[in-house]
């Protein structure tokens, strides 16, 4: 016998749960499945994230998203609860301390002006001011520098977890199995079919497979612009003399840095210059030629860090690096919600609002996804922003 369900999510991570989530809680009547192939995601892009949620953007869109999922993280306990049970996701509202030289500081101030106009805590700081709050650091090359103190990090897996919990009280149906193929019937989606050989029809399937995302479009027929680029993450044990946490710091060099449990901070930055691929291999001298000079630079004292644990997870990366939401345009009934390019857990409960509102009701209402259409390729209509980290 052939399975039915009335919507199917591929892929469990953040994405895809925080989808499952706002579509039951919102009044999906019917059978909702999420396949996930990976279920203890040990090569999840969400559990092996840096966690860093941030309002810092450049580009208007990336800032209401994110101004959305700040306000829900804080009430992610409350959100999410099952039975009475609270998920602690351990957000850590730090700030992040954004870092200009000369050369970046007009589009510092452009990205200030903007933040503020959209309601983000902002401050523009003077290097003083920013050696204040940090005061190990060096200020060589420094002009300027932005801080938001609703900004911070969190735990990336307890979010997920959070998620699938919550999803699964609600009806969710999680199933272990890769998906292997996606039917079509009359110029519209119809389903999937599984590693097992199982089909499960559904007028609805919905692509959250992540840095995968490109393969399941693949398989269904169609374009979806979405690659994996691998991506570093380093914890290092630390002096004693940094006996203070950090906000996120980020480096004009683009490497970030910020304090870590257990005496340790957690650093790394994205290589510009990474192949694109399924690569999980994780590169020790890529910290040490690359990521540890620049720490001793900004951090003198980070000079004698100890280097304790690194991994490599994937971001989901899109032409012009954000996000895609929405319906496919060349094969209805089939959704897209990916290609973050590593904004997807701060943005992960924006997006999954917004496809909720599109798939039950047609249209955008509490976020607008409008600007993230997988269309804007073809139109060359690309979003320009700046603070890929």
């Amino acid at each position: 016998m052939t399975a039915t369900a009335d919507v199917i999510i591929i892929g469990g991570g953040v994405m895809g749960s925080s989808a499952a989530c706002n579509l039951l809680s919102d009044g999906l009547d019917g059978r909702l499945v999420v396949f996930e192939r990976d279920p203890v995601h040990e090569r999840s892009s969400t559990g092996l994230s840096a966690g860093g949620i941030r309002q810092q953007f450049g580009y208007r869109d990336n800032v209401l998203f994110s101004r959305y999922s700040v306000g829900f993280f804080e009430r992610f306990g409350e959100l999410m609860a099952v039975d009475g049970e609270a998920p602690e996701i351990d957000f850590r509202q730090k700030g992040y301390l954004i870092l200009a030289g000369e050369d970046g500081l007009a589009a510092l101030r452009r990205r200030y002006e903007l933040q503020r106009s959209l309601g983000v805590e902002v401050s523009l700081l003077t290097p003083e001011e920013a050696q204040a709050r940090v005061p190990h650091l060096s200020l060589e090359g420094i002009a300027a520098a932005a801080f938001c103190p609703r900004d911070g990090y969190l735990d990336p897996y307890a979010v997920m977890a959070g998620y699938e919990k919550k999803a699964r009280s609600l009806g969710a149906d999680y199933r272990a199995e890769a998906v292997v193929g996606v039917t079509r019937e009359r110029g519209r989606v119809a389903g999937v079919v599984t590693a097992g050989g199982e089909q499960m029809l559904a007028p609805i399937v919905v692509n959250a497979a992540g840095p995968w995302a490109g393969e399941v479009g693949t398989m269904a027929g169609v374009e979806v612009p979405v690659v994996p680029v691998r991506r570093h993450v380093f914890t290092c044990k630390i002096p004693a003399e940094l006996d203070y946490e950090l906000p996120m710091v980020v480096d004009p060099s683009g490497v970030f840095v910020r304090t870590e449990t257990g005496g340790r901070i957690l650093t790394g930055r994205a290589d510009p210059e990474e192949p694109a691929g399924f690569n999980f291999a994780p590169d020790r001298s890529y910290f040490l030629d690359v990521i540890w000079p620049a720490l001793a630079g900004r951090l003198p004292l980070l000079d004698r860090v100890g280097l304790e644990r690194f991994w490599a997870g994937l971001y989901e990366v899109t032409p012009d690096h954000n996000a895609i939401i929405g319906e496919h345009p060349d094969l209805p009934g089939f959704y897209l919600i990916g290609g973050f390019s590593g904004h997807g857990m701060m943005q992960a409960p924006a997006a999954g609002r917004a496809l909720a509102d599109l798939i039950l009701k047609g249209r955008y209402e509490a976020v607008d996804a409008t600007p993230y259409c997988l269309e804007r390729f073809a139109r060359g209509e690309l979003i320009h922003e700046e603070t890929v980290i």
